[in-house]
């Protein structure tokens, strides 16, 4: 699985240098908008509710402390390579969305949001703390969000899987299980 530097390298590649809250935050919207679309995250790393917002430590200590120059744009222990097409289609829909946006913007956004919220608790916004965020949190919110027709990225499309029909009758198989008490509710409607 890529890592938060892995996405971030991306960012990078696709938009030159920003800031590192900017980057921080559209790196974790990949994360948040990749759990809510899809149920799974984008990286294997936890974004943690600094002061600042989310901020994923390993890509923090990445871009400020490995880079040759201040405003370079290569990280040097990212591997791009690692992000798939349909990591890249993630990636794309949150620059697509947000990349616009200043880091403030951005700042205050994802104050106002549950995940972020929900992991800083009653600490007040000044008080620094390193309390991960929820991914059951990010997948509820961000799916919700969109179940709602919030303002937000685009979902993009991904490829669909060549199945065998034993294969593709094995997973509606255990759809129609999973399904089964809501099934049989709407089938008495």
């Amino acid at each position: 699985m890529a890592t938060a530097v892995d996405v971030a390298q991306v960012i990078y590649n696709k938009l030159g240098w920003v800031d590192s809250w900017k980057l921080e935050k559209l790196t974790y919207y990949c994360q948040a908008w990749s759990l809510g679309w899809y149920g799974r995250p984008l990286v294997s790393n936890e974004f943690q509710a600094w002061t600042d917002g989310p901020v994923e430590p390993n890509l923090y200590r990445e871009n400020k402390y490995q880079r040759s120059e201040k405003t370079s744009t290569v990280l040097p222990g990212a591997d791009a390579e690692a992000i798939g097409d349909e990591a890249e289609k993630i990636i794309d829909a949150v620059i697509a969305f947000y990349g616009d946006k200043t880091s403030n913007e951005l700042i205050e956004l994802t104050h106002s949001e549950r995940p972020w919220i929900a992991a800083r608790g009653q600490m007040g916004p000044e008080v620094k703390t390193n309390e991960p965020i929820s991914q059951l949190e990010m997948k509820k919110y961000y799916a919700l969000q969109e179940a709602r027709g919030v303002e937000g990225p685009t979902r993009p499309v991904l490829s669909v899987q060549n199945l065998s029909g034993a294969e593709l009758k094995q997973r509606l198989q255990a759809s129609a299980e999973r399904w089964k008490g809501a099934l049989e509710i709407l089938a008495t409607r």
